[in-house]
C-alpha cells in the first residue's frame, strides 16, 4: 500500500522530528520528570488534532491508545513512550520512528501520519489495526490456530522481512505480539509487521555488511530468538527467520516446548536441541510436523549469505494452498477451520 499524500504532509509540515530530542537535562529538570506521570486523557484533544478515544495497548515500553483524527473523521493509532526511564533518554521510538519513515509505502508497514514529542513523552500516529495474533490465538476455542491461517502468516511475515532486510535492516524482535492486521475491508487480509524499536542495520545503503560486533549482547524476546541470539551473536536475517518459525510453531500448537521454562540457559539449550536434524522429529511431532521442512532450509542457510526467500516462502505457501491470501482466517469463521466443523 503506497503512502498517501495527508501521511506524507502531516509527518514533514506537522510536527518535529524525534532527532532533534534534548540530550542531557538539569538535575531540577531530572527530578521534575521523576515525579510527572504518564497520563493522556480519554476524551482529551492531543495536539488539537486528535481525540483520545481509550487504551487499546499497554506494554513495558508505553502505551497504544485508540485517536480519532478531527480533521478528516478518521480512526487512528497512537502510541506513546516516556521520554526519560531511569533518568536516560529513551531511544526506542527514535529508532522505530526513524525506520517507518524509511520504509513507508511498503506493503506490510503501517502507514505513519505523524509523529513528535513533548515534556513527558515521545509519540506517533499510524494505521489503527486489528488485535495481534497472539490474542487472535488466544481466542481460538483450542488455543491455536489452523495450519492454513498460520502458513498464511508465515509467509506475509517473511515478505514483510525481506522488505526490512532489502533496506538493510533486521528486526531483532519478531513475534506474534507484533503483528497484526488490517481492519477495513481492503486490508483485512494484509498483514502488518509492527515494533520497530529494536531494529539495527546490518548493512549500510550502500550494500556494504557492516563489521559484526565481538560480543552482540542479547536483544529480543527469549522465547522468539534464535540460538545464535542466546550466544550473544550479531543477529542477521537468519535470525529473523528464525523467529517466524518460533511465532508459527507457537500459533500452530498453541504453545513453545520451552514455554515453561524460566532459566534462559535452559531455553538455549532445548532450542540446541531442536536444531539437531536427528532429534527435531521429537519437537516437531503432530499438527507441528509441517514445519518441519520449513526449519531445516533456515538450518541449511548460511547466517551471513543473503536468505532464499523464494525458497522459504514457496515452503510456506505449501502449508495453506490451496487456499488464497484473501480468504478468510480462522478469526472470521468463527474459527471453523480451526475446529474442523
Amino acid at each position: 500500500m503506497n503512502k498517501s499524500k495527508e501521511a506524507e504532509t502531516d509527518i514533514t509540515q506537522i510536527f518535529p522530528n524525534l532527532d532533534i530530542l534534548p540530550k542531557k537535562f538539569s538535575a531540577k529538570e531530572l527530578a521534575e520528570r521523576r515525579i510527572k506521570k504518564l497520563h493522556v486523557a480519554p476524551g482529551s484533544i492531543f495536539m488539537n488534532r486528535w481525540s483520545i478515544e481509550g487504551v487499546i495497548g499497554n506494554g513495558g515500553y508505553g502505551q497504544i491508545f485508540m485517536v480519532m483524527d478531527v480533521k478528516k473523521n478518521d480512526e487512528r493509532a497512537m502510541k506513546i513512550e516516556p521520554k526519560l526511564r531511569a533518568e536516560v533518554i529513551t531511544k526506542r521510538m527514535i529508532m522505530e520512528q526513524q525506520v517507518l519513515m524509511k520504509m513507508q509505502g511498503k506493503t506490510h508497514i503501517p502507514t505513519m501520519y505523524a509523529s513528535g514529542f513533548n515534556d513527558q513523552f515521545n509519540f506517533i500516529i499510524m494505521q489503527l489495526l486489528s488485535m495481534n495474533v497472539g490474542d487472535f490465538r488466544k481466542r481460538s476455542p483450542l488455543g491455536r490456530l489452523s495450519k492454513e491461517t498460520v502458513g498464511r502468516i508465515a509467509y506475509q511475515t517473511l515478505n514483510a522481512l525481506k522488505d526490512i532486510h532489502d533496506m538493510g535492516y533486521v528486526h531483532r524482535d519478531v513475534k506474534p505480539a507484533n503483528i497484526c492486521f488490517g481492519v477495513h475491508a481492503q486490508n483485512r487480509h494484509i498483514l502488518y509487521l509492527l515494533d520497530f524499536g529494536l531494529v539495527r542495520r546490518f548493512k549500510t545503503e550502500s550494500g556494504v555488511c557492516i563489521p559484526w560486533r565481538i560480543n552482540a549482547g542479547f536483544k529480543g524476546t527469549e522465547r522468539y530468538v534464535s540460538v545464535r541470539v542466546h550466544e550473544k551473536l550479531e543477529q542477521t536475517p537468519w535470525d529473523d527467520a528464525f523467529s517466524v518459525l518460533y511465532t508459527a510453531y507457537e500459533l500452530v500448537v498453541g504453545e513453545l516446548p520451552w514455554r515453561y521454562l524460566e532459566d534462559i540457559h535452559e531455553i538455549h539449550g532445548v532450542k540446541k536441541l531442536m536444531n539437531e536434524v536427528t532429534k527435531n522429529g521429537e519437537m516437531f511431532k503432530d499438527i507441528a510436523s509441517i514445519l518441519v521442512d520449513f526449519h531445516k532450509m533456515i538450518l541449511e542457510c548460511d547466517p551471513v549469505v543473503e536468505l532464499p526467500y523464494e525458497k522459504l516462502l514457496e515452503c510456506l505457501k505449501c502449508l495453506y494452498s490451496p487456499k488464497s491470501l484473501l480468504e478468510p482466517y480462522d478469526w472470521e469463521d468463527g474459527y471453523k477451520t480451526t475446529l474442523n466443523i
